[in-house]
């Protein structure tokens, strides 16, 4: 792998490196999983991918992965796969080419070789879209092609994680000055009563969660439980447990919090599918075809990119 650790770090080098699979699934649910695997052998079955195959944005390996299924059963021996990502990985498939800390958007093969095929899983937005659009068509062979799942503004995907994204920082706030002093107080007063500051915070956090009660991104954040473990661990004499869930919860929600950032950036770079096409023949490519990929099940969940140097 290719290891630059002159690189400042990545939002999600932590989550990579601990072994995720993939970014945007349902770890609860099975379905996901199967929808995205079938887009992506629908995607091979339109057309004969020209090798080698780049991943852009490729996370730990999973639609390579896929790929790579595809190709042993379809009996596709000259498909050669690589896959690069600019954060910190920890590949699902060792005998993968799976190359960490490499931007695509300057990303070449060696000596005057030329790239086959790009494929992208909601990988290709997180870069600069429209130099890397133009630096990728550069890389790519005569007639080589571009097949890319990108985030869509309307898809629940982004609907859902940008709601997320909006409640994180009052809760992040609540948790640096009223959970802290509330916890701290009890821990403290060892039984006796609390101070007016430890009174205040106590009715900042029930406003909070007043304020939410009705927002479900709010209940997936499980602020409550987390906070309610917190000072039932406080009122128990538990100091290190309660330092601990404190700072486990707090620094989980601050990686999200910064994770969530870079799909709102991505999102705002996509703008609609008339901006994406617009883009990808700006940068050179031809026959540029933008559509909504939806399930029947879950709804939009991005636009497909497909388009030919």
């Amino acid at each position: 792998m290719n290891k630059n650790t002159q690189q400042q770090p990545n939002a999600w080098d932590s989550y990579w490196r601990s072994g995720a699979e993939a970014s945007y699934l349902n770890k609860n649910t099975s379905l996901q999983r199967y929808q995205m695997r079938k887009f992506w052998r629908e995607r091979m079955e339109e057309f004969e991918p020209k090798s080698p195959i780049v991943d852009v944005g490729c996370g730990n390996g999973i639609v390579l992965q896929w790929l790579n299924e595809y190709k042993e059963e379809k009996n596709k021996s000259k498909w050669t796969f690589i896959g690069v990502d600019k954060a910190a990985l920890k590949p699902i498939n060792p005998a993968l080419d799976i190359r960490e800390r490499t931007p695509y958007e300057t990303f070449k093969l060696t000596g005057n070789k030329k790239i086959g095929t790009v494929v992208s899983h909601f990988g290709l937005e997180y870069g600069p879209l429209s130099e890397g659009l133009k630096h990728l068509h550069g890389q790519l062979k005569k007639d080589g092609a571009l097949v890319a799942l990108v985030h869509s503004p309307e898809s629940s995907l982004v609907r859902n994680n940008k709601a997320i994204f909006e409640v994180m920082p009052p809760l992040i706030r609540h948790l640096e000055k009223h959970v802290f002093s509330l916890y701290t107080a009890i821990l403290e007063a060892r039984g006796k009563p609390l101070g007016k500051q430890a009174a205040l915070s106590q009715r900042k956090l029930d406003e909070l969660a007043h304020t939410y009660r009705k927002n479900p991104a709010f209940g997936r954040s499980n602020f409550v439980p987390a906070v309610r473990h917190i000072l039932q661990a406080a009122s128990k004499g538990k100091k290190l447990e309660a330092r601990q869930v404190y700072n486990d919860y707090l620094t989980n929600l601050k990686l999200h919090h910064q994770q969530l950032s870079t799909m709102v950036d991505a999102v705002a770079q996509v703008k609609s599918a008339d901006q994406l096409m617009k883009l990808a023949e700006q940068a050179g490519y031809k026959r540029v075809v933008v559509q909504d990929v939806e399930f029947p099940e879950t709804g939009v969940v991005g636009y497909c990119l497909q388009a030919i140097k």
